[in-house]
């Protein structure tokens, strides 16, 4: 449940991050993102 929510919460801040226009924190939260995925597997 708990990376549940941080799941959707890094991909609420990519999103917001992208449409700010700040690429260089998007991909830093997209890495986090994936990692979080990995582990998850």
């Amino acid at each position: 449940m708990n990376e549940k929510k941080t799941i959707e919460r890094l991909q609420y801040r990519i999103d917001r991050y992208r449409a700010m226009g700040n690429g260089a924190m998007c991909q830093d939260l997209k890495f986090q993102l994936s990692q979080l995925m990995a582990e998850n597997k």
